[in-house]
Order: C-alpha cells, then sequence, then structure tokens
C-alpha cells in the first residue's frame, strides 16, 4: 500500500517506493516488463538499499551491506517486487490518464511534513528538557540519517501524491456506511476510545544553580504573577519557553520520573517546586486535569470514516493491482517472478551461507514491451 514518507523525531512512517530513475546508477537491466511499464535491477537493488538504511536508521545501527546473491538480497526481493510492479504500474496508468502533481502541491506538502516533524521534535524536546536545536538544521540532518538529499525526497514526495491521485481514482467513493462506522466503534471502544487521565501542564525550567531564583520565581507565582511571563522570561528550556512553559496536555509516564510524579499528585492550578530533575528544577503548574473516559461516538466518528475510508481504498487499490498485471501481459527475468517461491540459493543452508549464485537469466521473453 502506497503513503507518503513522513518523518518523525525518531522514524519514517510510509511506504518506500523505488528511487527515481535518475537516481539509479547503474542496473538499466529489465527484470520485469509489462504494457507500459517496466522494472529494472537498479530500482530493485536501489529500494533495498533504502529499506535497509531506513531500518537502520529506526534502530540506530549501521546499515548492513545486502549483497545481489545473498540470501538477505533474495527475501528482501521477493518482498519489493511486488511493491515495485504496483508503484510502476499506478505511474504508467497516471501517464495514460493524464493524472499529474503540480509544484506547488509538492512544495505544500513539504510544508506540512516539515511542521509535522517540527512541532514533534519541540514537544519531545520540551518534554526532556533538551534544547530543539534549529528546525531547519534538524530536518536536514533527519533527511539525510534516512538517505535522502532535498532533490530525492521531494521527488519521493511527487510520487508518492502521484500514486495518491491513482488510488483515489480508480478505488472510486470508498467511504463507510453510519453501521459500519457504529459496528467499529463498539468494537474497539475498549482499546481505541478509552482516554487514559491527562494532565494539562505548564513549567519553568532553571539550571541547577538557580535553584534560589526558581524558589523566588515560585513565589512570585503564588502572589499573582503571570506564569506565562515569566516563563519567557526565567525558563531554561527552549522548547516551551516561547509558549509560556506549556508542555500540553499528557497522560502519566510521559516525563522524567520526578516530574511525573509531582505532576500527577497536584491538584489543579497548584503551583510546585521547585521540583529536581536530571534537567534542572522545575516550577510546575498543572492547569487542567482531563479524567478518564472514554470517547463519545460522535467525536470518534472522524477518525473512524478516515481509518474505515483507508482500510476500504486499500482493498480496492490491491484488487485494481491484481486486475492491472493480469490485463498487462507480464514478464519477469528468471527468479523475480514474486508469486515463484525463491531459488535455492535464496534458502540459507547451515550457518546461513549461500549455496550458488541465484538465476539471473539475460533478458524478458522477447516482446514482453511493445516496440521491443
Amino acid at each position: 500500500m502506497f503513503c507518503l514518507a513522513v518523518l518523525s523525531v525518531a522514524l519514517f512512517s510510509g511506504c518506500q517506493p523505488a528511487a527515481p530513475a535518475s537516481e539509479v546508477d547503474s542496473g538499466a537491466k529489465k527484470v520485469a516488463t509489462f504494457d507500459g511499464g517496466e522494472v529494472t535491477e537498479g530500482e530493485v537493488v536501489q529500494t533495498i538499499e533504502r529499506a535497509s538504511a531506513q531500518q537502520a536508521a529506526q534502530t540506530g545501527q549501521s546499515a548492513p551491506e545486502i549483497e545481489p546473491g545473498s540470501p538477505q538480497f533474495e527475501a528482501a526481493k521477493s518482498q519489493v517486487m511486488p511493491q515495485l510492479l504496483a508503484f510502476n504500474l499506478s505511474k504508467a496508468y497516471a501517464e495514460e490518464s493524464g493524472i499529474e502533481v503540480s509544484g506547488q502541491e509538492v512544495q505544500t506538502e513539504i510544508d506540512t511534513i516539515k511542521d509535522q516533524f517540527n512541532q514533534q521534535a519541540t514537544q519531545q524536546a520540551a518534554q526532556t528538557g533538551q534544547d530543539p536545536g534549529d528546525p531547519e538544521e534538524t530536518f536536514q540532518q533527519a533527511l539525510s540519517q534516512f538517505g535522502y538529499t532535498d532533490a530525492s525526497f521531494r521527488e519521493e514526495v511527487r510520487t508518492s501524491l502521484l500514486l495518491q491521485k491513482v488510488q483515489e481514482e480508480v478505488t472510486g467513493d470508498a467511504a463507510p456506511t453510519g453501521e459500519e462506522i457504529e459496528a467499529f466503534y463498539e468494537e474497539n471502544k475498549g482499546a481505541q476510545f478509552t482516554q487514559p487521565e491527562q494532565r494539562c501542564i505548564r513549567h519553568i525550567l532553571f539550571t541547577e544553580d538557580q535553584e534560589d531564583q526558581a524558589e523566588e520565581v515560585k513565589q512570585e507565582l503564588e502572589d499573582g504573577g503571570d506564569f506565562a511571563e515569566l516563563a519567557e522570561e526565567y525558563s531554561q528550556d527552549p522548547g516551551s519557553k516561547e509558549q509560556g512553559g506549556d508542555l500540553g496536555c499528557q497522560p502519566e509516564g510521559r516525563f522524567v520520573p520526578e516530574f511525573d510524579e509531582a505532576a500527577f499528585d497536584a491538584e489543579e492550578g497548584e503551583i510546585l517546586g521547585p521540583i529536581e530533575t536530571d534537567f534542572g528544577f522545575h516550577v510546575i503548574e498543572v492547569t487542567d486535569i482531563q479524567e478518564e473516559g472514554e470517547t463519545p461516538l460522535e467525536e470518534a466518528t472522524p477518525q473512524i470514516e478516515e481509518e474505515l475510508t483507508r482500510r476500504n481504498q486499500a482493498a480496492g487499490f490491491e484488487e485494481w493491482i491484481q486486475s492491472e498485471l493480469d490485463a498487462r501481459n507480464v514478464k519477469y527475468l528468471p527468479g523475480y517472478d514474486p508469486n515463484e517461491a525463491p531459488p535455492p540459493s535464496a534458502i540459507p543452508q547451515q550457518g546461513g551461507a549461500p549455496q550458488g549464485e541465484a538465476p539471473q537469466g539475460e533478458a524478458p521473453p522477447e516482446g514482453a514491451t511493445p516496440g521491443e
């Protein structure tokens, strides 16, 4: 299923289609052809390398080298071939149908992704007391970590938007009925629509040698001082001081233990502190307590409708892809048909060593692509 690659603080959430042809330095050999398009060996290699780099970035490890012919490559190949076929079939359909994505649409989506990323980074920094750093620099570091340049990320966003448009066109109206929404709510009420108690909190952070100043500011607050103004003046937390110290509403367990315990033992409106943590001394106020409770069906409906629409579109898109595969005369290079069992060389023997080379073949059967 295709989706937009979305950056978060620690990972990308999304699918990774193949890099555009301009990024594939070699590997022009066609491993699959169909009426209107093809999949090249370079795309397969690039997609596997990209997926490996992203998985390594998520776990904080170095990306392993996956050599063509190795058991790891053969296993990955069988997984990425359906993805690449669906990706290139959709691109062919878009070209044939005149479906395009404008530069403005791409820029708007990139701006949205950046905003989401920066909000998450700021929130995480506020919870840990760390400096979130320059937003643009942090975003560029994340792009590099996951194997993107500005140009390749822009192209990924463009192609993802294109695939999104294709999916919407070929699946049509996928909205759920009212009965389906209500049934989903009842089935998932306990797991998805029960909210734990949350505390809405703001704080002013002082360094470890500013305890006396923290006491003075707490006294000023108890005498009627404006919390937001004092946070902007004194707080050493760059992630929240511009928001008047606001950390949002969070369930128990989201903060360091000393901070968490104090905040969740407090009464609404109570001024706490100074509370010492590894980050320094905190003066805290709980501005609101949101009790545990079920989300009413009326409030949950938009979320449920979005989820069920996504599921319906996914199922419809998969059906459409299969019909396109049947209609477009797909031919594979030996060893690249995802419907075939992996060759013996792809099955690790004792000790994990591959035995021999995976069959490669020379080219798809003649006439696999019109005009060839």
